[in-house]
């Protein structure tokens, strides 16, 4: 008996990384997992990775940040479940643009090759003010409204059947100063703050709302940094490695089930201890 028996959940964001070994672990405990990405491709992809015997899932290709897209994706999801239980908000992006990447690359390998030669650092991390309006708006259009569209549409799904579970992905980032990605971080923390006013709104009608923070993951996304950044994240952890998208997809997977039925408003996250 799976702990999602018989649930109708949607999973943006699933064609890789942490989406997609949310969308894994979910059908793997009994729900039909309705896989969302940029691509139809890649979320097809994720239900080829369901194992044998899961209930069967279905792909759709939205750009979260697009609010018509949205809002046709659930009228897809409407039509066809009639329902939907569980909403993981989980499509995101990292670096807006290559420039970007490569500012925080170089600064991070000069500081790791100052610190094994014994120097003092000779650079520092500086990057709020090369952001371009088009790189803010983006990480808010995919990662705020995008949450935003999305918890919009599934609470009209959710509140006339009186129940329903919305899992946001935040990221630790949101909880500390981060000297890098600022816009990200921004994004992230809005997403916080969308979370508690939501299931404070939803919790009469059933409706529970809670949003995970993971910390240094290994993703694909993760992967186009340096190793030398990626080295300092690691660095940080207490634990001393990154997680995995599994272990994010175990938090998730307890947030969506009734095992958190008195769980709402909250945020946990799996960080390594960078965050305590």
């Amino acid at each position: 008996m799976g702990r999602l028996d018989g649930k109708i959940a949607l999973v943006t964001g699933g064609g890789s990384g942490i989406g997609q070994a949310i969308a894994r672990r979910f059908a793997a405990e009994g729900a039909r997992v309705i896989v969302d990405d940029l691509t139809i491709e890649h979320a097809r992809a994720t239900l080829e990775q369901f194992d044998r015997g899961a209930p069967s899932g279905h792909a759709v290709a939205a750009d979260v940040s697009d609010p018509d897209a949205v809002r046709a994706m659930f009228a897809e999801i409407a039509e066809r479940f009639g329902r939907l239980d569980v909403l993981v908000n989980n499509a995101g992006i990292g670096e807006s643009n290559v420039e970007e990447l490569e500012r925080v690359n170089r600064t991070a390998e000069a500081i790791v090759a100052d610190m094994a030669a014994g120097r003092p650092p000779s650079a520092r991390f500086d990057f709020t003010r090369y952001v371009t309006d088009e790189s803010w708006q983006r990480q808010i259009g995919v990662h705020l409204s995008g949450c935003f569209y999305c918890t919009r549409e599934a609470l009209r799904l959710m509140i006339p059947r009186g129940s329903g579970s919305i899992v946001n992905i935040a990221s630790a980032a949101a909880l500390s100063g981060q000297p890098v990605f600022t816009h990200y971080s921004a994004a992230k923390a809005g997403i916080l703050g969308l979370t508690r006013a939501v299931a404070a709104e939803g919790g009469p009608f059933g409706v529970r709302v809670n949003a995970i923070a993971p910390g240094a993951i290994d993703t694909p996304m993760g992967a186009r940094l340096s190793r030398a950044f990626v080295g300092a994240l690691i660095a940080r952890a207490p634990i001393g490695r990154l997680g995995t998208p599994d272990e994010v997809a175990s938090v998730a997977l307890f947030l969506a089930s009734d095992d958190a039925s008195y769980v709402t408003g909250q945020v946990v996250s799996p960080n390594g201890g960078v965050v305590m």
